[in-house]
C-alpha cells in the first residue's frame, strides 16, 4: 500500500517519488462527497491546519446574525468600534463590509492588530496528523502577509487601491504594526510540530504591483523563512494567480516551495517556465480548474504536458486547491491519476517524457 505522506515529504524535500504525488484539499470536497474511491486509486489528502489560536485580550468581539446567512462582527476597543459583515457561503465567509471604512478607523484597527496574541494549539495539529496517518500530509496554515491582510481582510481589494492613493501613510502605519505583531506568530509556529508551513498567498500582482510585492511582501517571506529554517522547517506560499510579474521576486525569496501554482490555460506562467525560473524551489501545482470540465482526452493530454514540463520531477507535486463542480470531481481526478501512473513508466530525457522501451 502506498504511503502518501512519505511520497509527499520526499517530493517536498526535493526528491522524485515513483509516482508524482496528487493531493486534494480536504476542506473543499463537495458536500456529502466520499473521497474513498479516489483515495483507492491513488489520490492523497492535503490538510491545512492551524498550530495556534489568535486572540485579542483587550478587544470585545461579538458576532450577530442578521438573517439571510449574514453575520456582523463587532470589534469594541478602548479607542473605537469597528464592524464587518459577511455572508455564509458554501465553503467560506464572503465579505460584504470590511472593518475599515474611514480614515478614522485606522486607529482602532491598529489597536486590534497590536493587541493580537498567539496561543499554541499543537495538540490539535498533532491530532489531525494522527487522524490522517499515511493518507496524506498535514501542513501548517497561518495567515496573510501584512500587506495582503490589509488588502483582503481590512479594506477589500477595491478600497485598498483607493486607500493606497489617498491614505498611504495610514496604510503603511497599519502595515508596520502587522509586521511587528507577526514576529510573535513566527515564534509560535517555529516551535510547533509542523515541518511545512504556508504563509499567506492569493497575491494578485496586477493589483499590488511587482514593486510592492518586492518591497513589502518579500521581506515578510524572508523573515518568517529565516525563523523556520533555524528549526529545520520549510516555508511555502499559496501563489495561485498570474505570477509573471513577480517571477524574479519569488526567485530572490527564501521561500522553499510554491503551492497552488496554477499553469495555463488558467494563469500565465507555465510549469516549464516556473521550473526554469525558480531552481531549487519545490513546485506544488493546482491542476488548472477549467480543464476539469473538459473531455477525458483533453484532461489526459494536459496531465501529460504538465508532467513533461516538470522535467526530472524532483520536488514536483500536483493537486487540487480550488473548487471543482461535484459532477466532475471523480471523472477528472480518475483520469489524472491513471495518467500519472502511465507517466511512472516513462523516463525523462532533455525535459521530455519518453517511454522506457526496456520494460
Amino acid at each position: 500500500m502506498r504511503n502518501h505522506r512519505e511520497e509527499i515529504e520526499l517530493a517536498l524535500a526535493g526528491g522524485a517519488p515513483d509516482l508524482v504525488p496528487f493531493t486534494f484539499y480536504d476542506h473543499i470536497f463537495p458536500p456529502r462527497f466520499d473521497p474513498a474511491p479516489l483515495q483507492a486509486k491513488g489520490m492523497a489528502i492535503c490538510a491545512r491546519r492551524m498550530v495556534y489560536q489568535k486572540y485579542t485580550p483587550h478587544v470585545k468581539v461579538t458576532k450577530v446574525e442578521e438573517g439571510e446567512g449574514r453575520i456582523r462582527t463587532v470589534y469594541e476597543t478602548p479607542i473605537g468600534t469597528l464592524t464587518a459583515l459577511h455572508r455564509v457561503a458554501a465553503l467560506a465567509l464572503t465579505p460584504l463590509e470590511h472593518p475599515i471604512k474611514t480614515r478614522a478607523d485606522y486607529r482602532a484597527a491598529k489597536f486590534i492588530v497590536e493587541d493580537a496574541c498567539y496561543q499554541p494549539d499543537y495538540d490539535r495539529f498533532l491530532g489531525e496528523r494522527a487522524k490522517l496517518g499515511d493518507a496524506g500530509k498535514v501542513i501548517a496554515e497561518t495567515c496573510y502577509e501584512p500587506l495582503l491582510d490589509i488588502e483582503v481582510n481590512w479594506l477589500g481589494q477595491e478600497r485598498f487601491c483607493y486607500e493606497v492613493a489617498d491614505n498611504l501613510d495610514a496604510v503603511m502605519e497599519l502595515h508596520a504594526a502587522l509586521g511587528k505583531n507577526h514576529q510573535k506568530m513566527y515564534d509560535v509556529v517555529a516551535a510547533s510540530p509542523a515541518d511545512y508551513v504556508l504563509y499567506g498567498g492569493n497575491v494578485v500582482p496586477e493589483i499590488l504591483g511587482p514593486d510592492r510585492v518586492r518591497d513589502f511582501v518579500l521581506p515578510c517571506w524572508n523573515a518568517f523563512a529565516d525563523r523556520l529554517h533555524e528549526r529545520g522547517k520549510k516555508l511555502g506560499d499559496h501563489l495561485d494567480a498570474n505570477n509573471l510579474l513577480i517571477m524574479d521576486v519569488v526567485r530572490a525569496s527564501r521561500l522553499d516551495f510554491v503551492e497552488a501554482f496554477t499553469p495555463p490555460p488558467d494563469c500565465n506562467v507555465s510549469v516549464a517556465e516556473a521550473r526554469a525560473a525558480w531552481p531549487g524551489k519545490r513546485l506544488w501545482i493546482n491542476f488548472p480548474s477549467s480543464v476539469h470540465l473538459q473531455s477525458a482526452e483533453i484532461i489526459r493530454e494536459a496531465t501529460l504536458e504538465i508532467v513533461r514540463q516538470a522535467g526530472d520531477r524532483k520536488g514536483f507535486l500536483m493537486g487540487v486547491t480550488e473548487d471543482v463542480p461535484a459532477e466532475h470531481v471523480e471523472r477528472s481526478v480518475t483520469v489524472i491519476l491513471e495518467t500519472l501512473k502511465e507517466c511512472a513508466g516513462q523516463k525523462v530525457q532533455n525535459g521530455k517524457a519518453m517511454i522506457d522501451q526496456t520494460k
